[in-house]
């Protein structure tokens, strides 16, 4: 009888075990990097743990395939950001209005199915390519529900990559120190680009939509013409990966900029590209009583 106490006991043990471990899922965001050798050890290891993992398109879906493998792969569209935060009751356009409602329903709808999966006990890694936390898509950390657990995954963003590409550190700008990451000016926003060119710092300028002819023109009221500039294309792709250089005056004039590819390219404007580490404050301690480097 003992023995048989004994091995309920246990099997209740067991189960309680299966129990606890059944409820550990988890949610992250997985930084994958600009290219498919630029992920980090920790993003590979979050996805070989992945029961499910989402994907903008099914062209991500290919390109990462030897990371994805066999696992369930769910779509998670970038059109999903779009509208996100509006009040649908506020909007007079009809269009606008249900476009709003209809993003609101089907964020919602995938908010839900990632919470359900999480709380069987699922691992789910949405990957994103660059870093997930400049211009990706961060929704879902705000809106699943307390007790899901997440975490972000960072990874080796265009910033990163299109610095490397170019050999020169964007913060050291001879008379500058400061870099602005900005995008296209949308409706609404009050850091207008316009604003962020009076500081003269280097911009770094994320390229999406982005509106050349009208970029270029604001530049041209705030920096002198000869301020270098560089086009990085498929920045850390070690075989694909293409530097175009120019300046602000003469980049419309010899750039084909509409021929580059589509959200696969970054502006960096700035001293920077020429000087180097070179400073204009620089000025040794004498009275320090330090030695002169040789």
């Amino acid at each position: 009888m003992r023995c048989c106490v004994k091995y309920f006991l246990l099997v209740l043990i067991l189960m309680g075990s299966s129990f606890a471990n059944a409820g550990e899922g988890k949610f992250y965001i997985v930084g994958m990097g600009t290219a498919k050798d630029l992920i980090t050890v920790r993003a590979m290891k979050v996805i070989k743990s992945a029961d499910i993992v989402l994907v903008e398109t099914e062209e991500e879906r290919t390109y990462w395939q030897e990371y994805i493998q066999d696992k369930e792969v769910w779509l998670r569209p970038v059109a999903l950001r779009v509208m996100y935060g509006a009040d649908p009751q506020k909007i007079a356009d009809p269009k606008k209005r249900t476009m709003a409602e209809k993003g609101i329903q089907a964020r919602k709808l995938l908010v839900d199915h990632v919470t359900a999966a999480v709380r069987e006990g699922k691992i789910i890694a949405d990957l994103q390519g660059g870093d997930p936390m400049v211009y990706g898509l961060t929704f879902m950390l705000e809106m699943l529900p307390a007790d899901i657990p997440t975490e972000v995954i960072p990874g080796v963003g265009a910033f990163q990559a299109a610095s490397a590409a170019v050999k020169m550190s964007p913060p050291f700008g001879y008379d500058t120190s400061a870099v602005i990451l900005t995008m296209d000016d949308w409706e609404g926003r009050v850091d207008v680009n316009e604003k962020l060119m009076a500081c003269g710092s280097t911009l770094v300028v994320y390229t999406m939509l982005l509106d050349y002819p009208r970029l270029f023109s604001q530049l041209k009221k705030y920096y002198p013409a000869d301020t270098p500039v560089a086009e990085v294309v498929d920045a850390g792709e070690r075989v694909n990966q293409k530097v175009i250089r120019s300046t602000v005056g003469r980049f419309m004039d010899e750039v084909d900029y509409k021929n580059l590819p589509q959200e696969r390219h970054i502006l960096l404007v700035g001293k920077f590209l020429e000087v180097g580490q070179a400073r204009k404050d620089f000025v040794p301690e004498i009275s320090s009583g330090h030695a002169p480097l040789p």
